[in-house]
């Protein structure tokens, strides 16, 4: 009679287990037809969307908004390098300084640690404006024309230092005390014991702040002059007003050209892929630590 209540359960436990999983399984397809729909729309022609609208696989497989795209593969090679080099660098940067003051203020024997918190969170209050800013950075930092325009002012965000902090102060005193009885510096505590210890907070503070980087274009469209530094975003950003201009000057203005071969929805749907295809295959490096990070760095606190 047990044997058989038992097995029972193991039966109706099985098949919950199976319902949840085709669930998921559906949901998951759900959440990848966008993406296979803005690949197919990519890889269509503009007149077949205009006429058949949008589909998950293409009627008919044209690459004309990719020719269009890649019309000047220099301009779209050099963007994309600086945009992974201001990625790169503004993350590294910003989650090195975000986690040193999240480190501060995490430390109860922190003697100013009431005063940074003000200096840090007071700010998040208000804000003093384009103009300000715009002034400041360049009569001041002098930073038009330079990469460093599109790392230094959004280098620091004050959510961001919330979770580190969230996440040091959960860490347990006794590491600090018996690293400090073994002569560590706070430089070594920090360094040695609390960022391998953060290993989730740190990788979701990394991707968001990538993320950031990577879709970086108003301080580009703010500060930038030089086509050799204009960033990804900002190059797809004009690339795609430029046609639109075209389009719009071409219906009152008569040209040898048909606008129907011109590239439109398709064009925007390759500008897609091309700008979020490098961060799809980041993500997965960041996977099983971003819901942690998420959830641990930021609901105690």
């Amino acid at each position: 009679m047990k044997a058989a209540k038992q097995h029972s359960l193991e039966a109706e436990k099985t098949k919950t287990s199976l319902w949840v999983h085709i669930f998921f399984l559906v949901f998951g397809l759900i959440c990848i037809i966008p993406f296979m729909i803005i690949i197919s729309a990519s890889i269509s022609g503009e007149l077949d969307l205009a006429v058949n609208g949008f589909s998950v696989l293409p009627r008919k497989v044209d690459f004309s908004a990719y020719a269009y795209l890649f019309r000047n593969p220099k301009s779209i090679v050099d963007s994309y390098l600086v945009t992974i080099f201001i990625t790169i660098v503004g993350t590294f940067l910003g989650v090195l300084f975000m986690s040193m003051a999240a480190y501060c203020l995490s430390r109860s024997t922190f003697r100013y640690k009431s005063l940074l918190t003000f200096f840090i969170f007071f700010p998040t209050l208000f804000s003093g404006g384009m103009v300000p800013s715009y002034i400041i950075n360049t009569q001041y930092l002098h930073l038009t024309d330079t990469v460093a325009a599109m790392i230094l002012p959004s280098l620091i965000n004050v959510f961001h230092i919330i979770m580190l902090r969230t996440f040091f102060r959960q860490l347990p005193d006794a590491l600090y005390e018996a690293a400090t009885i073994d002569g560590a510096s706070e430089y070594h505590i920090f360094f040695r014991i609390v960022l391998p210890l953060s290993k989730p907070v740190i990788a979701t503070v990394a991707f968001l702040s990538a993320l950031a980087k990577w879709n970086e274009w108003y301080n580009a469209m703010l500060y930038i002059r030089s086509e050799h530094l204009v960033p990804l975003q900002y190059m797809l950003q004009r690339m795609m007003m430029d046609l639109q201009a075209l389009l719009d000057s071409m219906q009152y203005v008569p040209s040898m050209v048909n606008i129907q071969d011109l590239p439109g929805e398709n064009l925007r749907m390759a500008m897609l892929v091309v700008a979020i295809g490098p961060m799809l295959l980041v993500f997965p490096f960041f996977q099983k630590y971003f819901t942690k990070g998420m959830t641990v760095g930021a609901v105690k606190g």
